[in-house]
């Protein structure tokens, strides 16, 4: 990803970060505004880590050609989806627990349908990416 993007998106998690965190203030006392408030303190985060990346890798060349090569690593694009396909596993293996174990069917029904649609989507985008690689 290039460094424009990066900083477009960067500023985009920041701005929906710091309206979601000031929703959460606005809301007052009510049940979700500490986690509104929390979700939003956590994106800017992410956003202002974006754009001291950004900041950082624009001042050094060398650096900003180390990252791009970087992305375009084959061992790196390797790792990236190993890590993903565990991560994959490992949600669905506890949405599936998690289903199971609590006592309220809403929830379970929503969970075991997730985990369905995951795996269906598992298998669909398997079977493509066979089929055209």
């Amino acid at each position: 990803m290039k460094l424009k993007e990066q900083k477009k998106f960067g500023i985009l998690w920041l701005s929906i970060g710091a309206a979601l965190f000031l929703a959460g203030l606005l809301l007052g006392e009510t049940g979700y505004s500490s986690y509104i408030s929390g979700f939003g303190g956590a994106l800017m985060g992410v956003g202002a880590a974006r754009l001291l990346r950004v900041r950082r890798l624009s001042r050094d060349p060398e650096k900003a050609a180390d990252y791009d090569a970087s992305l375009k690593d084959e061992r790196t694009a390797y790792v990236a989806n190993k890590a993903r396909s565990m991560t994959f596993f490992i949600c669905v293996y506890v949405q599936l627990a998690a289903a199971l174990v609590f006592n309220q069917p809403l929830v379970g029904q929503v969970l075991c349908g997730l985990t369905c649609l995951q795996s269906l989507l598992y298998t669909v985008f398997y079977w493509h990416y066979n089929n055209v690689y």
